[in-house]
């Protein structure tokens, strides 16, 4: 009996630490410690050829609020700011740009390619990033891929942490992943609106793995510890009321 508890105490906790370990916005913690600078209208004019995409939306870039505002953005051209209603995600993810596209064996070696588009409720190798569906002010959708720390502030309403991205293509094998939910929204599959900040999280992407593997582990250990102990509370009285 006993034997048989503590093996789903340890099933029970594995499962929560993992829950933990997915939820828990490490890239938020790690961003208010190495948060870039906001690039505004003036800096996209002194820097025509520079990938902002992710940085925070500084003074002059243009919000979108509404699907005809969206259909007049330059696809891999204007950087806009995209001001959303409310936000979905989806269970579909692309292999995200800093990426290694190949697993590694223990010795370095090359390993099997990995998938460039995957479907899966959560991503705990976090190498990948997931598809978002954005309802604007009109009640008109979009796609998106925004990093997951800008995805919790949109669901709290935190409009001025917004960044600014671009209007983007996207491929074929996750317009097919995604049909069944775009088209029960109503949400078109021709463009997405990118906004992850590829080189910050190519920097940061280690320490947010492991800040998030050691919290979860700790929550894993603290969590069987309190169970063991309301087990042995249980099973003490049990024991008790048997004599």
């Amino acid at each position: 009996m006993r034997k048989v508890l503590d093996f789903v105490i340890v099933i029970l906790s594995l499962v929560a630490a993992a829950f933990v370990f997915t939820g828990f916005d490490m890239e938020g913690i790690v961003k208010k410690m190495n948060q870039p600078a906001a690039v505004g209208s003036k800096e996209l004019e002194a820097n025509p050829g520079t990938a902002y995409e992710g940085r925070p939306a500084g003074e002059g870039i243009p919000e979108i609020k509404g699907q005809a505002e969206w259909e007049e953005v330059l696809n891999d051209v204007d950087y806009v700011k995209v001001v959303p209603k409310s936000i979905q995600k989806t269970d579909v993810y692309s292999l995200a740009e800093w990426a290694d596209p190949f697993r590694r064996r223990r010795n370095g070696a090359v390993g099997k390619q990995k998938a460039t588009v995957k479907q899966a409720p959560f991503d705990i190798s976090l190498d990948y990033v997931p598809y978002y569906i954005l309802e604007l002010e009109d009640g008109s959708h979009i796609l998106a891929q925004v990093s997951q720390s800008t995805a919790k502030d949109i669901k709290k309403g935190k409009e001025g942490a917004l960044p600014i991205g671009r209007k983007r293509g996207f491929s074929q094998s996750a317009k097919s992943l995604l049909a069944p939910i775009c088209a029960e929204n109503d949400v078109p599959t021709d463009y997405i609106w990118y906004a992850v900040d590829n080189e910050w999280q190519d920097r940061h992407s280690f320490e947010i793995l492991i800040g998030k593997a050691v919290v979860a582990v700790v929550f894993f250990f603290v969590l069987a510890v309190v169970l063991e102990l309301l087990a042995d509370k249980v099973l003490g009285k049990k024991k008790q009321q048997g004599q």
